[in-house]
């Protein structure tokens, strides 16, 4: 036999095993067992072979979360029930899902769950027992720039099944979608988002196109809602449609039902006192099973750095309980902090308002002007001992507190007596989820658990209409709850919280677990860009933050009010949690104020988590960078410049490194002036191998205002040649709905005069840069 021969026998032969092994790999169903698809982990790839029917069970990954059909089954609902999940990162998609679900079980009288996604296996639903009448709501907001909620991001990934960009219309061949796993399952789809991102809405929309393609059956129209404008109008205007097709879903006339007035209000939870609890209370720590505990380490000092000694001794949780995560973050120590700004005031003018007392230094009041003081810090936070790494360009999320002098303030129109009473929450479903951890103290619940800075929603006042014991008050308040018109003049737009209601509406007598758990939403965690470099500084990150303090004046809400509106400052609960912080840290009594703490958790030590960011440097230094960055928008490029420059000085090459920065006076609010300049005086200096350039705009120092889009408008034939030449990455960071706006409309004009491309053409360079991983924004509006 010749070697031809052979050969041909062989690849014959060759061909015959891999046919049969395909047609075995084919036959099983399983493929991503072994192996996930590109872009998907291996716990998504594996949650999304789960949930396919006919895959041995052998075969399947078991999965850590809760069962979603135990919980269910614990509840049988012969006519159906309505199961609301969420994806919410504030707390909003959760509030909306609680409150659909609240009046589908008032008006339908159907069982209703609402469902934490992070918490339970979705992918049972592939396997929902057929015949149920059940119905799937999906809240789902868009995060950051077209990302799910940190709640959402196992569920999606295994919804999405890979395909997690996009509106998801391709004819792709689907193994998922030719299966129809979710065929006779019901669903309807609110979408929550910013109309200011470019990915508006897109988590719900790919969501809701996905259900459909997977077999699923739609009930009603999707919602939509825009938190750029109104996201509560827009929810309300929807909710009549889709209240109406679960109606006609279920078989119930919802008509028939009794009116909002004459619905008697059924609290979720009541507070009780905590007897002998068995596992400690909590005092402010925030943890998902047991109280937190920290000890001092022996023998250890604080770091005295550049800035400020902040603490005698460095602290350690006494009891590890593993790794970190969003409901169990780490409390990382100030080791320093300094201001950046505080010569900046801000006028507010009232023509016709009473005006609050002033409150030095934060702010004053005179005749008719209300000056408060803008203030801005750099607030470094230890990450020793967390095993937590970042990546320059991520975020730190951190959890705030309110101020003592609102906790005081809601504890007084409340008649809270004892803010140290140790409390426990009782549902009144026993399906119910506490809304954070007990046995607690008041003052805990108060200061740590729920945001008293939080704005009243227009609903809440149907709430407080059903413990008015006035007639003339309850009658005002439901008023309120049900006229729109009414409710954004009069609350909306005094921005009017809680406490502020309450102060006019004396006989509202209301209980505690109704004012903890339904009126008062969690503290949120609040993301920031990381402003130091982890090449830098891998065990510290860096926040940059402007204290948000305004002053607002407020209508009377009740129909006999006084004429002339209440002029109140407003604060951001968490930068003016951080301003405490720093005040704290460079106090003279440290000592004796850090003993006044009544947190379990040692004073200036923080709730904190890392959260990854596509916001990366090129890996190559030597590809040219152009960073846009106005005012805190500079937090992430202080982190950028530092990394090249060090770069530069271990003898690397780096390419042309470009920061627009700008910011109101050169003399006030510059941030990091001396730094930079510092940098660029090493760079010259040293002689290093980086094209170090910073470009500033001051919009207060000259006849003319001068913003950072105007300064690439009139360098745009450089930066053309920097993106198109040289293949550069382009970088955002600030005010997504202006700023961010209009530098992108400078580059589209700069593709039309310094490339030379017709309108059309600018337009679709512009789109496919930007779809581009040469082009990141770091945005918030």
């Amino acid at each position: 036999m010749s070697s031809l021969d052979l050969t041909d026998l062989i690849i014959l032969a060759s061909i015959a095993v891999l046919t049969a092994g395909f047609m075995v790999w084919r036959g099983s169903g399983s493929s991503d067992l072994a192996a996930p698809r590109p872009g998907v982990s291996a716990a998504a790839a594996a949650a999304a072979a789960a949930a396919r029917p006919g895959t041995p069970a052998k075969e399947t990954a078991k999965s850590s979360k809760k069962s979603l059909l135990a919980l269910v089954n614990e509840k049988p609902a012969g006519n159906g029930r309505l199961i609301a999940v969420y994806g919410s990162q504030t707390g909003t998609a959760e509030d909306l899902a609680a409150r659909i679900s609240k009046e589908v079980a008032l008006s339908l009288s159907i069982p209703t769950l609402v469902v934490d996604p992070e918490e339970y296996d979705m992918s049972e639903l592939a396997h929902w027992p057929s015949g149920t009448k059940d119905v799937f709501g999906f809240f789902l907001a868009t995060y950051g720039e077209g990302e799910p909620t940190d709640n959402a991001v196992d569920f999606y990934s295994w919804l999405m099944d890979g395909k997690g960009t996009g509106e998801d219309e391709g004819d792709e061949e689907d193994d998922m979608v030719f299966e129809s796993p979710l065929e006779g399952l019901s669903f309807f789809v609110f979408c929550l988002g910013n109309k200011t991102y470019e990915y508006y809405n897109a988590i719900g929309r790919r969501a809701d196109l996905r259900l459909e393609r997977l077999g699923a059956k739609r009930i009603g129209e999707r919602g939509e809602g825009d938190d750029d404008a109104s996201l509560e109008e827009d929810f309300l205007a929807w909710k009549p449609s889709i209240m109406a097709a679960l109606g006609s879903f279920f078989g119930v006339d919802a008509s028939a039902a009794p009116s909002m007035r004459d619905r008697p209000h059924v609290p979720a939870f009541e507070v009780i006192d905590a007897v002998d609890p068995f596992d400690g209370v909590f005092h402010g720590e925030l943890a998902y099973d047991k109280p937190r505990s920290w000890a001092p380490v022996p023998g250890s000092m604080a770091d005295s750095g550049d800035f400020v000694v902040v603490g005698s001794h460095k602290f350690a949780e006494s009891k590890p309980a593993g790794a970190f995560d969003t409901k169990h973050p780490f409390y990382g120590r100030i080791v320093a902090s300094r201001p950046l700004f505080g010569k900046i005031v801000d006028d507010f003018n009232f023509a016709d308002a009473q005006l609050p007392a002033s409150n030095p230094p934060q702010w004053t009041s005179s005749g008719t002007k209300v000056s408060v003081k803008r203030e801005c810090f750099h607030i470094e936070l230890d990450l020793s001992g967390s095993g937590l790494k970042y990546t320059t360009g991520d975020h730190v999320g951190l959890w705030a507190e309110n101020s003592p002098a609102e906790v005081a303030r809601l504890a007084k129109v409340l008649g809270i007596a004892d803010l140290d009473r140790v409390i426990d929450l009782v549902p009144h479903d026993s399906s119910s989820k506490k809304p954070f951890s007990t046995p607690c103290t008041l003052r805990a619940a108060l200061s740590n658990y729920v945001d008293l800075s939080e704005p009243l929603k227009q609903f809440h006042l149907d709430v407080l209409a059903k413990y008015a014991t006035d007639a003339a008050e309850k009658a005002r308040l439901f008023d309120l709850s049900e006229d729109r018109a009414l409710f954004i003049d009069l609350i909306q737009n005094g921005r009017k919280n809680l406490a502020d209601v309450l102060e006019e509406f004396h006989s509202v007598k209301l209980p505690l677990g109704v004012v903890l758990t339904e009126l008062l939403s969690r503290i949120s965690v609040r993301y920031y860009s990381i402003s130091s470099s982890s090449v830098e500084e891998p065990t510290k990150v860096s926040v940059t933050a402007v204290v948000v303090r305004y002053a607002i004046a407020q209508a009377s809400g009740r129909s006999d009010g006084a004429k002339k509106p209440v002029v109140q400052v407003k604060e951001g609960i968490t930068t003016s949690w951080l301003q405490r912080n720093h005040d704290l840290s460079v106090s003279a009594d440290f000592a004796a104020k850090a003993a006044q703490n009544r947190s379990s958790v040692p004073a200036l030590y923080v709730p904190l988590y890392i959260r990854s960011s596509n916001f990366r440097l090129p890996s190559n230094p030597a590809v040219p960078v152009i960073m846009v960055g106005p005012g805190t928008g500079i937090a992430p490029f202080r982190a950028f410049v530092r990394e090249r420059v060090l770069a530069a000085q271990r003898g690397e090459t780096v390419g042309t490194t470009w920061l627009f920065y700008g910011c109101r006076n050169k003399d006030l609010d510059y941030l990091y002036r001396e730094e930079l300049e510092s940098l660029e005086k090493i760079v010259k200096d040293d002689g290093l191998s980086i094209d170090l350039r910073i470009s500033t705009a001051f919009s207060r120092d000259g006849p003319k205002k001068v913003y950072v889009q105007h300064l690439v408008a009139q360098s745009q034939d450089e930066i053309w040649r920097i993106l198109e030449k040289d293949r550069g990455h382009f970088y955002i960071c600030g005010d997504a709905k202006h700023m961010a706006h209009d530098v992108n409309a400078a580059l589209e004009s700069m593709a039309a005069s310094s490339g030379g491309l017709k309108p059309e053409a600018a337009k679709l360079w512009l789109k496919e840069l930007r779809g581009s991983p040469r082009f990141a924004e770091d945005v918030w509006s």
